[in-house]
């Protein structure tokens, strides 16, 4: 396979380590998907291969399936495959369907607690007699949540247990071989777990009847991962051998094993493996994960060039990605670069083609000092100094702006700002959403910005905003003014449905300089400042029932603090103490739980007022203020070590500012700086990949303590308000 072939040549460039334990990946949607499956086959009698009479009614089943859960099908299975002679249990009808249900569905059928219990002895089936004295009586919204949970553990459980009978050889009925390679298997089993084998198990040829097929146009390492995906819904798998393991499931109709395998993939980007995705550009199936490598190559172009594998990229790509508007570079020297790189790779590139190459670059857009570096870089031999010389001469005077337009929106609410005559602060009502970053000449950056409804006057700062599904916002507390006593309790929600703001319930207490978030499917405000006074409390709040309630408390007082969720938990960090001393902690914080809080490895420097965002599986934490005043620094957690690494500092101060994850990357906008107390309208955005912050360009007006949010395009799209003037302005 040609991208396999460029895997080997990313490893050391991106510190892969064949000695290293491979990633564990889990399907959670396999176990569903294979038992309902095995469900489906059942009720269109196929594949069946035991008959159990139960008060004179015949049942066909899975041996294998019911082997899950009972000792007695165990023991059939001992005597091995095939179709075996019926028997008859002595249990009531309704006893051995809800038992059966549970073997097929991971849930109970209607039976009385005595005839599940009696089929379960029956059977030796010891989760069955559990799950029937362990079934709740009554259903309210929290116990089918409890029910929901517990079948998915239940048919993981199952699925285990088939995959345990597999590695064991019991009750195999089917040899696979493969270049030599043989597997003894389920037949039904890989059926259920495989939509390659299933279609050839149940398509009536020649191979759905015997017990041996043999596969030629499989290698018997696809084979073998097939086989063990059917099984588990596992891939045991780095970045390299991901990559073929998606292919495979591409080639071999895994549908679930390459949804894994692409989400794993995207959570896993670098240099090697973007280009070593590119020949696979045209593969239907990889669409989601080419769209976010594509992303990455356009925003890593310096650390794509340094790649190993960038001199094999074919120069119709690299044309293609230097050409492109949405390249995203500090200056437009690193497109040339890039160029001139690939063409000291491959002298004996044609000068027409080396020509056409480097007109992608726009030395338009170039600033004089620019220019001076590309004419003492030159060109690589044997390419000639007239040739860069013409095309700088021939090059278009300004250059055409580069334009990123991202796939969501990234929106600001309210703040603390400036009056438009810049006489005194005063809070805003305004909300912005970026529709475009520019690109100018140089250095000059610039946002396109759009407006969505004004908050209802007098605007709020400090003050919570999050979004639940991405069409709507909620915005919480805050403060209307400067005094303690102008704290806020009210809640607003906005909806791409609707015109103005509408006025919700209102927080069971006012609090401002607060977090809010989105965890579990509802809002949590934690913490906060009232009248003066930090807050420990947490409040949830149910969108189905427009109610806050309240939730197990933080362990102690803060304010001005910052919280995020990272692969399904919630942590929060720093701010100010009661006492008003700066915190350096960092808690994973659990409602569900007796004692909510864990604490985890502190922070480098003790901070408030800063910015807390998950990307990449890493919490990413930056400025804000401390013991020193204004905060450059910025440093990121690793949650597998429980340790904190120090990155790239701030640009420039950003105390109290807004801060948001968009298209791979950290924004941080605006904020205030406490040496000077003056408000700053910068947008900085970190790029992990090449550890550095670059300035995006402006917001509409200097504003700090305020949220920012993202939502889908499609929800503010329509929203017929006139977009800010553009203003550029030199990169800070």
């Amino acid at each position: 396979m040609a991208a396999a072939s460029s895997l080997e040549t990313g490893k050391e460039q991106d510190g892969s380590d064949d000695s290293a334990e491979p990633e564990m990946l889990c399907s959670v949607e396999h176990p569903s998907q294979f038992f309902a499956e095995a469900q489906r086959l059942r009720e269109q009698k196929l594949l069946l291969d035991e008959e159990v009479s139960v008060g004179g009614q015949v049942y066909g089943v899975h041996r294998v399936i019911l082997a899950a859960i009972s000792s007695l099908f165990q023991g059939r299975l001992l005597g091995g495959g095939g179709q075996q002679p019926g028997f008859s249990l002595d249990v009531t009808r309704r006893g051995w369907e809800a038992a059966l249900t549970f073997a097929y569905e991971g849930v109970l059928g209607p039976a009385t607690q005595d005839e599940v219990l009696a089929a379960a002895e029956a059977l030796g089936a010891p989760r069955v007699k559990n799950a029937a004295q362990l079934r709740p009586e009554g259903l309210g919204k929290a116990r089918e949540d409890e029910e929901k949970l517990s079948q998915a553990e239940e048919l993981r459980e199952s699925l285990h247990s088939i995959e345990r009978l597999y590695r064991e050889g019991i009750g195999c009925d089917l040899e696979l071989e493969a270049e030599g390679y043989r597997l003894r298997v389920h037949r039904v089993a890989l059926a259920c777990g495989s939509e390659f084998f299933g279609a050839m198990l149940l398509s009536g040829m020649r191979e759905s009847q015997g017990t041996k097929v043999s596969l030629r146009t499989i290698s018997s390492q696809d084979l073998s991962f097939l086989v063990s995906f059917a099984y588990s819904g596992v891939v045991r798998e780095r970045w390299p051998g991901l990559l073929r393991v998606a292919q495979a499931a591409l080639q071999y109709q895994s549908s679930s094993c390459l949804d894994l395998c692409q989400r794993a993939l995207a959570q896993s980007l670098c240099p090697a493996l973007c280009l070593a995705l590119f020949p696979m550009v045209e593969a239907p199936g990889l669409e989601k994960v080419w769209g976010k490598a594509h992303h990455y190559l356009l925003t890593h172009l310096p650390a794509v060039a340094l790649c190993p594998t960038f001199p094999a990229l074919p120069a119709t790509c690299l044309a293609e990605l230097l050409d492109s508007d949405e390249l995203h570079v500090q200056e437009e020297f690193e497109a040339f670069m890039a160029a001139r790189r690939w063409l000291a790779a491959n002298p004996e590139t044609q000068e027409s083609e080396a020509k056409a190459l480097l007109r992608c670059v726009r030395f338009g857009r170039m600033s004089t000092r620019e220019l001076r570096k590309v004419r003492a870089a030159g060109l690589p031999a044997p390419l000639s100094a007239e040739l860069l010389h013409q095309l700088m001469v021939e090059a278009e005077i300004p250059g055409q702006e580069r334009c990123r337009e991202p796939d969501q929106a990234l929106v600001v609410i309210g703040g603390d700002g400036l009056r438009p005559n810049m006489d005194r602060r005063q809070p805003s009502c305004k909300v912005w959403w970026a529709r475009a970053f520019h690109c100018g000449m140089g250095l000059v950056r610039t946002v396109e910005w759009c407006r969505l409804p004004d908050l209802p006057a007098p605007g709020r700062f400090r003050h919570g905003a999050a979004s639940l599904t991405g069409s709507e916002l909620y915005v919480c507390g805050g403060q209307d003014y400067y005094s303690h006593s102008n704290t806020l309790a009210s809640t607003l929600r906005w909806s791409s449905s609707q015109e103005g703001w509408e006025e919700m319930a209102p927080l069971c207490q006012a609090r401002s300089f607060f977090p809010l978030v989105v965890f579990d499917g509802q809002l949590y405000a934690l913490g906060g400042r009232d009248n003066g006074v930090a807050l420990d409390s947490v409040e949830t709040y149910s969108p189905e029932l427009n109610v806050w309630r309240p939730a197990p408390a933080l362990p102690v007082p803060c304010f001005a603090h910052a919280a995020a969720i990272l692969e399904g938990r919630l942590y929060v960090s720093g701010g100010y103490s009661g006492t008003g001393q700066f915190l350096d902690s960092l808690m994973l914080y659990d409602p569900k739980l007796e004692k909510p809080e864990t604490l985890l490895s502190p922070m480098g420097v003790a901070r408030a007022s800063h910015v807390m965002a998950a990307l990449g599986g890493r919490l990413y934490v930056a400025g804000g203020i401390g013991d020193t005043g204004d905060l450059l620094s910025f440093e990121v957690y690793e949650p597998k070590t429980d340790s904190w690494t120090h990155l790239a500092p701030l640009p420039s101060s950003h105390v109290g500012a807004a801060g948001a994850v968009l298209q791979g990357e950290l924004l941080i906008l605006g904020g205030y700086s406490h040496r000077t107390y003056a408000i700053s309208h910068l947008v900085h955005a970190y790029c992990p990949g090449l550890d550095r912050w670059l300035c995006l360009g402006t917001l509409p007006r200097p504003r700090a303590e305020m949220p920012a949010c993202v939502l889908t395009l499609p929800s503010v799209r329509h929203i017929a308000l006139v977009p800010t003037q553009h203003q550029n302005k030199p990169a800070g």
